[in-house]
C-alpha cells in the first residue's frame, strides 16, 4: 500500500499539478500523465509530498 491512498483528492490534485509543472517539464508528451506524477510522488515520499502541499497551499499556487 503506499501513502498516495491515503491523500485527500484534492491535495493529490495540488501534487500532481506542482510535480507535472516543476519535476516533468522536460518529459515527452507520452509520458505527460497522472500515473508518471505519482510514481514521481512515490518516489519523493510522504514527507516531501506534505511540505510540496503545504507550500503550494501557502504560497495560493494552485486554486481547487
Amino acid at each position: 500500500m503506499t501513502f498516495i491512498n491515503d491523500i485527500k483528492y484534492e491535495d493529490l490534485a495540488r501534487l500532481r499539478r506542482v510535480v507535472k509543472k516543476v519535476h516533468m517539464k522536460n518529459y515527452p508528451e507520452h509520458l505527460y500523465d497522472d500515473r508518471e506524477a505519482d510514481k514521481i510522488i512515490e518516489a519523493l515520499g510522504p514527507e516531501i509530498a506534505e511540505r510540496m502541499v503545504k507550500v503550494a497551499v501557502d504560497r495560493n499556487l494552485f486554486e481547487t
